[in-house]
């Protein structure tokens, strides 16, 4: 048998190889090069396990010790995993993404010390978060919520494990720059005038900038162009069409649908049906006509 790949053990037996072409982090034990530690995942926080730059000797090994989440393979399935259930790699092709289905505690082995890069970025995340549930309840659940639509578009779309991975960590902290804003901005009952809407735009820059040294990895460009929109009305660079990234494409759609979904400072939350029927009249003009079908798709089978 090969020994490369992912390969996954439900009860004790083995499942499955799949040959590839937040939280907090806690070392046990570091020794002869191996390290083991246990990793605590947030429900929905959706994580990956990353190809290596180079062919490695390294194994990583996981075991679930608490909670139950999912694995999405290639062909967009996804295969349920709970306590007692394990999985491994080595040399990875491409990215394997796991979705929390709970929050999720795993034993996690690796045979080259990786420790303090993982933890340092677990950290930074982990910082924002907080700060973004600290700051602005709403924010925070709005964005879980944008996080959830995001992954089911770019899944419904059938997109590579490297963009549904890009699109659920960004759609995530898409928001996060909000933490800058004075309340009495963000969380104005009234119209905003120009100078206050000036203030809400920067957000999209400054959610960049707070990601965009976290070296888990670099979502600092979706981030930014979350705003943007297909006919180049958008902000903040008034990009146009497939200029704008795909993972920011779907987000917009995800976000703007949240929003309108969900009572605001300044306005309630709008019937489903006008909410749907505006998104698909600006199908091809705010928004990546695909990115819409999925949508529609979505809606259909009652998945949103």
């Amino acid at each position: 048998m090969e020994k490369n790949g992912l390969f996954i053990v439900k009860n004790g037996d083995y499942q499955d190889k799949f040959t590839l072409t937040s939280n907090e982090l806690k070392l046990l034990a570091s020794a002869d090069g191996v390290e083991i530690m246990t990793q605590t995942i947030s429900e929905g926080v959706i994580f990956d396990v990353c190809p290596p730059e180079k062919e490695t000797s390294m194994m990583e090994y996981f075991y679930i010790l608490e909670g139950k989440m999912e694995y999405i393979r290639g062909d967009n399935e996804k295969v349920q995993l709970s306590v007692g259930d394990c999985f491994y790699v080595h040399n990875l092709g491409e990215v394997c993404v796991f979705n929390p289905l709970t929050d999720v505690r795993i034993l996690y082995v690796a045979t080259q010390p990786i420790f303090h890069e993982l933890g340092e970025s677990m950290r930074e995340l982990h910082k924002l978060n907080y700060e973004l549930q600290f700051k602005d309840q709403y924010t925070k659940s709005h964005s879980e919520r944008v996080r959830e639509l995001s992954l089911n578009l770019a899944i419904e779309m059938g997109l590579n494990r490297d963009v549904i991975a890009n699109v659920a960590l960004a759609a995530l902290f898409h928001d996060v720059g909000k933490i800058e804003i004075p309340n009495k901005i963000l969380k104005k009952t009234g119209r905003l005038n120009d100078e206050e809407f000036a203030i809400i735009k920067k957000h999209s820059i400054t959610s960049s900038d707070l990601v965009k040294n976290i070296p888990y990895k670099d979502i600092s460009q979706i981030v930014a162009e979350h705003h943007e929109r297909f006919d180049g009305s958008g902000y903040p660079n008034g990009l146009v069409g497939k200029s704008i990234c795909i993972e920011a494409r779907i987000i917009a759609v995800a976000d703007t649908y949240d929003a309108m979904m969900t009572d605001r400072p300044y306005r309630k939350k709008i019937e489903k049906a006008k909410v749907i029927e505006e998104i698909n009249e600006l199908s091809g003009t705010k928004y990546d006509p695909q990115v819409v079908d999925a949508f529609n798709r979505l809606l259909i089978r009652n998945k949103l």
